[in-house]
Order: C-alpha cells, then structure tokens, then sequence
C-alpha cells in the first residue's frame, strides 16, 4: 500500500506539472526512510541544489527487506552511509529509453552499476534490473534530474571477478580445482558478463570418487562440464522462469521456476539428466553474477 501511494504521489505531481529537486520530490511522495539517511549522511543539500543526476529511489519496503544489523552498521557509519546512498546515484539525466541489456554506468560513489533487460518479447514488454534490483518505475521527473524507483536497495560491487568471489566464500574447493585444471581461469577473470551456476564441494561429492578423479583428469570432458554451468551473459534471480538457454559450452540448459520463488537448473547431457537448486542467487561480481547449486549438471 505505501509502494502504490508513493507512486501515485509521484505521478500526480509530475502530471500537475510541479516542479521539485530531487531531495523534495522524494519526500512529497513518501520515500521517507531514504530522506531520512539521507539527511542523516549530509546529502541532502547535493540531491537538492547539485546535479542533475539520476537516482534509483529504494521504496521504505525494500529498506524493510534489509536485515537490522546492516541498518544499525550504517546508522553508525557516516561515510558508510553515504557510499551506499551515492551508490543509487549516477550523474546526468538518465532516462529509461537510454537503457540497454548489459549497460553498465558507474555510480556517483565509484563502483559501477549494471542494467538487464529480461523478459522482453514480442508479448511483453519486459523489465530492466540495476545489480538485480527491478526497476518498478521509471522516469519521474525533478528540475535537477530524474528518479526511478528500484524494488531493493543496492549495494555496492565487491572488487572481485568470478573466480575472486568463488576463492573468498569457502564453499568451492573442488569447482576452482576444477576450473584450474581446465585452464578457464583467465576465462572467468575475464570482462564477461558470465553466469556461474556453481556447485559446492558438497554437490561434487555427490559425484563417485572415481567418475570425479577420471573428470579431473580429463580436460576435454571436464571443460565440457564446467561449461554447461555458465552462460554467456548476466541472468539474475528477477530474470529466471522456465526457460532453456544456451551455455558458454553451446548445450542448453533449462531454467526452472516455482512457486515460491523456488529455482532450479536442468540439464540433459550423454543420456542422463540432472537437476540442481538454487541454494543462494545473486551473488554479484565485477564481471557477472553466481548462484550456488545444490548439484553438478
């Protein structure tokens, strides 16, 4: 309920053609959690007289969403605050018409932000992400920038590539093994964008010590099967449904949604298919995203 009345204040004012700055457009129409930090990291002289810029506006829900302790870390953190805040902020008028699958723009704060496009057929318009996050409404107009409005809040990127984030989180011995031992390293270090469906050491030991050990050393089957767990491109969470798509390696896979929200991944590979949950989605890298599975496909 709150969501619908932001928006509607906000298409009433820009239909009654009020002029505001950023900083006021967002308190008239209820955004009062992110005025609030706002005020509280010393931005709110900026988004009011600096500009233009173009901000991706968390409703108060989203914020809800974010677990009390980071709330409280960042109540307590001026600079910390602030950074995620600019985060949401890009210089310059933005429009939703200068979007594209796969843009990327870097925030005020420093850290880049990466847009997608899903859903977007000849049936349905589709929806664009920032980092993952839907981007619920678009282009509402202040006198020094514009303001879209995002399902959740942003956090900046880690510094780290795929294989960065897959070493960092503890869970992935046995798939970085197996990513050296095929040599794809450089490959997933790379600009991408890719999609790692990873399996955790738990998932490979689900596989026969011998048929693992006979995988490893052979580097043909080995980068097939690494492969089929990437794609070529970003899918994040908000853009999975059923779905098959085509992997780096050239098999398709299929995406599988359930409701509740539930995913997972198929695959039909040498006469046996295999099928995977999403145990985590939408863990972000600088060049892509990685959801952790339950199994090797």
């Amino acid at each position: 309920m709150a969501l619908k009345i932001a928006i509607l204040g906000l298409l009433s004012l820009t239909q009654l053609g009020h002029c505001a700055n950023i900083a006021e457009l967002a308190s008239q129409s209820g955004f009062t959690t992110l005025v609030d930090l706002v005020v509280k990291a010393g931005l709110a002289d900026t988004l009011s007289n600096g500009g233009p810029f173009t901000v991706f506006a968390p409703t108060n829900e989203a914020f809800e969403r974010v677990p009390k302790d980071i709330l409280d870390k960042l109540g307590q953190d001026t600079e910390l605050l602030k950074s995620v805040l600019l985060y949401h902020v890009v210089q310059g008028k933005v429009m939703s018409g200068q979007l594209s699958d796969e843009l990327t723009a870097n925030s005020v704060q420093g850290s880049p932000l990466r847009f997608n496009l899903f859903l977007d057929s000849q049936y349905y318009d589709g929806f664009f992400t920032v980092n993952g996050k839907r981007i619920i409404n678009t282009d509402i107009i202040a006198d020094n920038g514009i303001i879209h409005v995002v399902s959740d809040v942003i956090f900046p990127l880690t510094d780290d590539s795929i294989p960065g984030i897959l070493t960092k989180d503890g869970r992935f011995g046995t798939l970085l093994t197996a990513v050296t031992a095929a040599g794809l390293v450089d490959t997933l270090s790379g600009d991408g964008p890719f999609t790692v469906f990873a399996p955790t050491d738990d998932a490979f030991a689900k596989i026969p010590r011998g048929t693992l050990e006979g995988l490893l050393q052979s580097k043909t089957d080995l980068t097939k099967v690494l492969l089929r767990h990437v794609l070529p491109d970003t899918l994040y969470s908000k853009g999975i449904h059923w779905d098959e798509v085509v992997t780096a390696g050239g098999a398709q896979i299929q995406t599988q949604l359930f409701r509740g929200g539930k995913v997972k991944i198929a695959s039909y590979a040498d006469g046996q298919r295999a099928v995977a949950t999403v145990l985590e989605a939408d863990i972000p890298a600088t060049n892509g995203v990685v959801h952790v599975i339950s199994d090797v496909i």
